[in-house]
Order: C-alpha cells, then sequence, then structure tokens
C-alpha cells in the first residue's frame, strides 16, 4: 500500500512541476493552440512516465505540440532532478489525451438521440 501512494504522490509531484515547466514554455511562444496536461503515470519500478496531455487547436496544433514535447523532454528532465529530490526521475513520455474529443463525441451521440427521441 505504501508503494502506491507514493507512486500516486509523485505523479501529483511530476505533473505539477512538468505543468509549471510547460507554461513557461507556453509564455514565451513555443507552442501554439491550447494544452493542458491531464494526468501523469509513473511505472510501478518508477523508471518511466507517462504525460498525457490534450491539445484545444487544430490538427496542426496538435502535431506542433508533440514534437515541441518530445523536443523539451530532456530539458524537463533536467530540471525536474534540480526541483525534485528523489534518487532516480523517471524516463519522460508524452501521450496525446483524445479524453475530451472522444467525450464530446459521446455528447453528440446522446443529443442525437435525444432529438431522435424527441421526435417519435
Amino acid at each position: 500500500m505504501y508503494m502506491v501512494d507514493r507512486i500516486k504522490r509523485l505523479e501529483n509531484l511530476f505533473l505539477e512541476e512538468i505543468n509549471s515547466l510547460v507554461s513557461r514554455l507556453i509564455a514565451s511562444g513555443h507552442f501554439s493552440g491550447f494544452i493542458t496536461l491531464t494526468a501523469v503515470r509513473v511505472s510501478k519500478d518508477l523508471t518511466t512516465a507517462k504525460v498525457f496531455y490534450s491539445v484545444f487547436g487544430n490538427e496542426a496544433d496538435k502535431k506542433n505540440a508533440a514534437a515541441q514535447l518530445a523536443k523539451v523532454r530532456g530539458e524537463i528532465g533536467a530540471a525536474l532532478r534540480s526541483r525534485v529530490h528523489i534518487k532516480r526521475i523517471p524516463s519522460f513520455t508524452f501521450e496525446l489525451d483524445n479524453t475530451p474529443e472522444r467525450a464530446s463525441a459521446v455528447e453528440k451521440i446522446f443529443a442525437k438521440i435525444e432529438k431522435e427521441h424527441e421526435e417519435k
């Protein structure tokens, strides 16, 4: 149980710290579109972590965000090493979180069903 609690605390800490670093990069003009970090999932052995993000923008904005995040991955790891005092900082990867788009699609389906039900 202790390990699960530790991983959750690390995930929250990494999300907060990476969000702060990415916010500074956004302010400096590295990204177009609106990027939101949604979650961090750290492996049980603490060697890897996936950072999930969503982009409010078009496909070009999503591709740009993916490229920029990949480019600054090492920079983020280095910044975390100086800010977070643990033995090993995991290797981070960034993955697009399509949850908002899927939620929107489900809402459209429900609206269509409701409209069809009202027409009957």
